[in-house]
């Protein structure tokens, strides 16, 4: 099978993982004489992982969050916000006791930012979500 059949054979599959990296894995696998298996493995990983960069992509995407925040970003100090418990909150241990985290605060004590970090977090590694503020979920709840 020539290079030009694989490719097109990968994108009828929808391996575009594989696809993209072919080249790069090909190249480097015969430059260094690996056996078929790494090769392929390798193909494997990068497969893979396109995969699961396309499906956080699409759960971020589906979150419909008004912004993109992180932790990081939050600056903890000079305020009452407890920072242990809000990195516990973005492991997502509570999903799996079937809880609910609810922010409460003034004004400008950073809750959007902090949900919104929290659950980005907790959709990278697992889950799926959406974003409602108060106002707007108690309009599509009527």
């Amino acid at each position: 099978m020539e290079r030009h059949e694989i490719l097109e054979a990968m994108s009828e599959l929808k391996l575009y993982g594989m696809r993209a990296s072919f080249d790069e894995v090909a190249g480097k696998g015969l430059a260094r004489r690996d056996e078929i298996y790494p090769l392929i493995a390798s193909l494997i990983r990068a497969e893979r992982t396109h995969r699961q960069a396309r499906s956080i992509s699409y759960r971020i995407t589906g979150a419909k969050f008004p912004v993109l925040k992180d932790l990081d970003a939050f600056v903890f100090a000079d305020t009452t916000v407890d920072e242990g418990l809000v990195r516990e909150l973005a492991t997502g241990t509570f999903l799996d006791a079937k809880r609910n985290a609810i922010f409460i605060g003034g004004t400008g004590t950073g809750k959007t930012h902090l949900c919104i970090a929290v659950a980005s977090a907790v959709i990278r590694s697992r889950a799926r979500g959406r974003f409602f503020n108060l106002v707007d979920l108690v309009n599509q709840l009527e």
